[in-house]
């Protein structure tokens, strides 16, 4: 099974439209490090998912990375956490939105997926419906650049056409 590391920002927005569960059937153990359960956790988050953070699920497993290399100090404490963890662990796949923190983790040659690509990935695997999930975040406080989306709308169409060619 891949070893997978999630930042806050995907978690948050699958926990907020009810989707969270796709990450186990998507890769088994996602490790998550205790800045990102903080984050969850915080006062600040809205209910649904500092509820879920206190207790999380069994396929969440909490690891803290042993340092936190100094070029990752850019980047807010879970994300910071998040990569030191990934690197650590040789990971497979992070999961993470933000722009710098994704080019901070390519830049060490890790390979990333934003929480669309998690949803395209799902939706491939027929574990949710690709433009009702997308419409549903954007009915939520998450930022979506529409060309973005529309990219990636796209990029899902081919890939499912081309898998239901003999």
């Amino acid at each position: 099974m891949a070893v997978v590391v999630s930042d806050t920002t995907p978690l948050h927005y699958l926990i907020l439209v009810g989707r969270e569960s796709i990450l186990e059937k998507l890769y088994g153990k996602v490790f998550i490090p205790p800045g990102v359960l903080a984050e969850l956790g915080h006062t600040s988050a809205p209910v649904q998912i500092s509820n879920w953070a206190t207790h999380p699920p069994a396929w969440v497993i909490v690891a803290t990375p042993e340092r936190i290399p100094q070029r990752y100090d850019g980047l807010d404490f879970g994300e910071r956490q998040a990569l030191a963890l990934a690197v650590e662990m040789k990971a497979d796949l992070v999961l993470l939105d933000d722009k710098v923190a994704r080019r901070a983790a390519q830049r060490d040659l890790m390979k990333v997926k934003g929480t669309l690509g998690i949803v395209a990935e799902a939706a491939r695997a027929n574990l949710l419906e690709f433009g009702e999930t997308v419409e549903a975040l954007q009915k939520t406080s998450m930022h979506l650049d529409q060309e973005f989306v529309r990219e990636v709308l796209e990029e899902y169409k081919r890939s499912r056409n081309e898998n239901r060619k003999p």
